[in-house]
């Protein structure tokens, strides 16, 4: 009689071991299936059109068919084709108060209808221009106010609202504004618990109007809904697979997918909309696929990245195809 359960144990057990071995070799699968290959990439060391000192993001047109880059230490925003033949630049190329002119320009943001947004950190505001560099209104100025800044960094605009998130990394906080740069709210305090923030870097919003935010210095991604509500956080600090060593860039695609710079690890990771690890790629280096402290990063209509290797001084584009 007492083999009966011990059969039935046994069973359990291989049957537990088959359908274990067989989601691992789904998960496989679908991360062979994703696997990034490198398409192309442009740029150097300089500030010659075309190349950079300090491009710390990157952002595709709404249409898909120009590349916008923020060039930092230039002082301008450098526009290109998809696969890196330069087309213009605005920005005087050194400091400067005037609008349409920049102070160390951040990050980088288009709405549906091709407006470009941008950080202009050292200037305590946000500039919004046409897709050719036409000024069209600003708002923001030093401090710790509503609508005041004090190390203003990453800029998002939701694809639906069109309303504008900026962090400020000595405030640790996110600000939302609508597209003409009226205040709505803002959330985060300098902290380590759920809604307080490290030091924060870039951030997205998704098809929901959710917001991921690169939590800097707490090695984390943190997801709240469009007014500030805290719903998930995933990363520790470390090398492994979902571990961080300094996130930087994140950017959000058509399917809600979250994409991030893992700065130190010289690497991308990809992870769904509530923080599953999905795949990865590169190591540090020159070659192609390789980074030196990535920084900026977005995903176009058709799932090209665009990553900005800031530490070597260009773009590099990759695709699963």
């Amino acid at each position: 009689m007492p083999r009966i359960p011990l059969i039935i144990a046994i069973t359990v057990i291989l049957f537990s071991t088959i359908v274990t071995s067989m989601n691992v070799y789904a998960q496989q699968q679908v991360q062979q299936q994703q696997q990034y290959s490198f398409v192309t990439q442009w740029g150097s060391e300089g500030s010659e059109s075309g190349q950079f000192m300090g491009q710390n993001d990157v952002v595709p047109s709404s249409n898909g068919r120009y590349v916008f880059v923020p060039d930092y230490e230039n002082h301008r925003i450098q526009k290109f084709t998809t696969n890196g033949t330069y087309i213009m630049e605005w920005g005087s190329g050194s400091e400067s108060t005037i609008n349409g002119e920049f102070d160390n320009p951040h990050s980088i943001d288009v709405d549906m209808l091709g407006n470009v947004y941008v950080s202009d950190k050292d200037n305590h505001r946000i500039q919004k221009f046409t897709d050719n560099g036409a000024f069209i209104d600003m708002w923001g100025s030093e401090g710790t106010g509503d609508g005041q800044f004090t190390h203003l960094h990453g800029i998002a605009v939701d694809p639906q609202s069109g309303d504008v998130y900026a962090t400020d990394t000595e405030n640790f906080n996110v600000q939302k504004f609508d597209n003409n740069g009226n205040f709505i709210t803002k959330w985060g305090s300098e902290g380590i618990a759920p809604g307080q923030f490290g030091s924060l870097e870039s951030l997205d919003v998704d098809s929901h109007g959710d917001v991921y935010v690169a939590d800097y210095d707490n090695n984390r991604i943190q997801k709240f809904s469009g007014d500030g509500t805290f719903i998930t956080e995933w990363g520790t600090e470390g090398e492994g697979t979902g571990q961080f060593n300094n996130p930087a860039g994140v950017a959000v695609d058509s399917e809600d997918n979250v994409y991030v710079t893992d700065v130190n690890n010289n690497r991308i990771q990809k992870f769904s909309s509530d923080g599953a690890f999905v795949t990865s790629w590169g190591s540090e280096g020159e070659g192609e696929g390789q980074f030196l402290g990535p920084e900026g990063i977005d995903v176009d209509s058709e799932g090209n990245v665009y990553v900005a290797d800031t530490g070597n001084f260009r773009i590099q584009v990759f695709s699963t195809e």
